[in-house]
């Protein structure tokens, strides 16, 4: 089950992204890519794990309300930034973990080119009604391991790269 925000947004379910974590493996040590901040719990969470987390979130609203909510809670090794990065965000890269908290159509490469040799990416990939929660590792600078964990269905990123569709 997810949870519904506004119109046309969901924000990911506490089973799902407790999944989603626990298949990153986060090491104190790594640097963290989330995309899609919403209410700054994820953040949160990955912050406590990792030495860094850049959180991008396309609402203004939800990055300024997820900040507060930070600061409350003296999270300091979290940096939030507004934007669009449903195809990728490169601001500081290289990144050891990349973490999607929306589904998408199609994994963009830009998110694949981000990863740190060893680094690791959790996203959900596919059409609804069946996605794939994937975990892609960057084994070397030209090869990845693709890994399908789970199945699940979760609304796409606003701006998600859609795939090429067959027309009459």
């Amino acid at each position: 089950m997810n949870i519904p925000l506004g119109e046309g947004e969901v924000m990911m379910a506490p089973k799902l992204e407790a999944r989603m974590l626990q298949t990153l493996s986060i090491e104190p040590s790594d640097t963290v890519l989330e995309v899609g901040t919403g209410s700054g719990y994820v953040t949160a969470v990955l912050a406590e794990l990792a030495r860094h987390v850049y959180s991008v979130d396309i609402n203004e609203g939800y990055s300024e309300a997820a900040r507060q909510k930070l600061m409350d809670h003296q999270v300091i090794n979290a940096t939030l930034e507004v934007g669009d990065a449903a195809q990728g965000w490169d601001h500081h890269a290289p990144y050891d973990v990349i973490a999607i908290t929306g589904s998408l159509p199609v994994l963009p490469e830009a998110f694949e080119k981000s990863l740190k040799v060893g680094g690791r990416l959790f996203a959900i990939v596919g059409d609804s009604p069946v996605m794939e929660a994937t975990l892609v590792t960057r084994l070397s600078e030209t090869e990845f391991q693709r890994e399908m964990v789970f199945e699940t269905d979760l609304p796409p990123l606003k701006n998600a790269l859609q795939p090429n569709r067959f027309n009459f």
